[in-house]
């Protein structure tokens, strides 16, 4: 406070009168530097005796100016802090304000209230006698425990007591599982000619005395869905009946003609793979 005061009252009014000193002290400089120059015979002499007076007014000037200017400054960082100093006493008392209201009104709030009587007890306690830890006694594990829970296979008592819970035995299949459909190179799948082949009759009897052609599909179809048939000596008839096929087969090359076997069936190689059917289907009409 003492230096504010200080400042305001002797620092401060101290430099702005030097500087009304200097200015005055500048136009009498500026006159005699121009009466010298003008007078004196040594035009040059006279112009640097006039730089050094400018030189020097120039940094008396300067100076004066900085040492009034840092006093300012100063003058101002305290009034700032004393600013600070002086809001947080003002909060501090608006704060004691509020507090003391805070109190107030709690007082009068603790009027309208009653006392709650409330017990102090534990609210864990220990067991007066601990149970001691049971001792730990191997079992064997019962694998068939779960066996009866669940939607699983469920098996008879008597297989449990003799297989140990395993699945009961199926006896082998007597009958034999029907053969797959034979394919060969240039042939399509049974069920695509049963979707696509039209009812045509079946290719003619290979020359050389072989055996017979494959029969059409549809009777290849309704021979595996009667099952085996009988010998053919036991029913009478011969062993390789002559066919009533046409002995000219449809040229595979004319797709329009109602009786032209599907595309594929003619293809190279087919008359290994039909003699193979042939055969077969023999076999399979004796039952063999």
């Amino acid at each position: 406070m003492a230096e504010l005061q200080m400042l305001l009252e002797e620092e401060i009014p101290a430099g702005r009168s030097a500087l009304l000193d200097s200015f005055t002290n500048l136009e009498r400089v500026a006159e005699y530097c121009e009466s010298n120059y003008v007078q004196s015979p040594d035009k040059q002499r006279a112009l640097e005796e006039t730089k050094n007076y400018t030189t020097q007014s120039l940094a008396s000037v300067a100076y004066l100016i900085n040492t009034l200017a840092n006093n300012v400054l100063q003058m101002l960082d305290i009034q700032a802090s004393q600013l600070r100093r002086m809001e947080s006493s003002i909060n501090h008392i608006s704060q004691t304000v509020d507090i003391h209201k805070e109190k107030v009104a709690r007082r009068e709030i603790g009027i309208l209230t009653t006392n709650k009587n409330t017990s102090r007890t534990h609210k864990i306690i220990a067991p007066a006698n601990p149970e001691r830890p049971v001792r730990y006694i191997r079992k064997p594990v019962d694998y068939s425990l779960l066996d009866d829970m669940g939607h699983g296979v469920k098996a008879s008592a008597q297989n449990m007591k003799t297989g140990g819970g395993a699945l009961p035995r199926t006896n082998p299949p007597t009958q034999k599982p029907p053969s797959p459909p034979m394919t060969g190179k240039g042939t399509i799948g049974r069920a695509s000619v049963l979707q696509h082949e039209p009812p045509a009759p079946a290719a003619p009897e290979p020359a050389g005395g072989g055996l017979p052609a494959v029969p059409p599909a549809q009777f290849r179809h309704r021979a595996t869905q009667h099952g085996p048939q009988p010998h053919p000596a036991q029913r009478g008839a011969p062993l390789h009946p002559e066919p009533s096929w046409p002995t000219r087969a449809p040229s595979p090359l004319h797709a329009d003609h109602p009786s032209a076997a599907p595309h594929g069936l003619c293809g190279p190689g087919s008359g290994d793979h039909l003699r193979r059917a042939a055969a077969a289907s023999t076999l399979r009409r004796a039952g063999v």
